[in-house]
């Protein structure tokens, strides 16, 4: 697959339509707890509010709060969210997207456990626009591959109508 063709592909246009996609999920930050191992802080998925398992897309949102500690420091007279926090937003919703996959349904099971995985790389990424404070951001990811034990999305930062950023990443499935 030609990722940097995958990339610039994305840069301008979003993966997936919201309102065409075929499944409207509501899951909270409680449920997403139970499917991948992240946690406060590093949780940085509100909600996820679309799945299309046919296609495997995910949508998910995060607030972005004028309270975050990063801007103390990135950057205190122009805060944006950093690069490689838009990086792991979209590696989470990736994980969400895979648990929804292997259990081909849109459910959250009571006893979820999250999927144990690394990641390995970023196989390319283009920042756009700034994420700025206040803003409600939407996570866009689509699968791309997987095979035994990798797994590899594409997906976007958007706020707005604009795509912020763009990026391909890939975990090592532990199990």
């Amino acid at each position: 697959m030609d990722y940097a063709e995958v990339l610039k592909t994305y840069r301008k246009k979003p993966l997936a339509d919201l309102d065409a996609l075929a499944e409207r999920i509501s899951y909270d930050r409680q449920s997403i707890k139970k499917i991948i191992p992240h946690r406060e802080p590093f949780l940085l998925i509100d909600h996820l509010i679309g799945l299309d398992l046919q296609q495997g897309i995910i949508i998910g949102s995060r607030r972005i709060s004028e309270d975050d500690p990063v801007f103390q420091g990135h950057f205190p007279d122009f805060p944006i969210y950093p690069g490689t926090l838009q990086l792991e937003m979209i590696g989470q919703a990736g994980l969400c997207l895979y648990y929804f996959m292997s259990k081909q349904q849109p459910h959250i099971e009571e006893q979820a456990k999250p999927i144990p995985v690394r990641a390995t790389k970023v196989l390319g990424a283009y920042f756009l626009e700034p994420v700025l404070p206040g803003k409600e951001v939407l996570l866009v990811v689509k699968k791309l591959e997987q095979e035994a034990y990798l797994g590899t999305v594409v997906g976007q930062v958007i706020s707005g109508q604009k795509v912020c950023s763009v990026s391909i990443n890939e975990v090592c499935f532990l199990e």
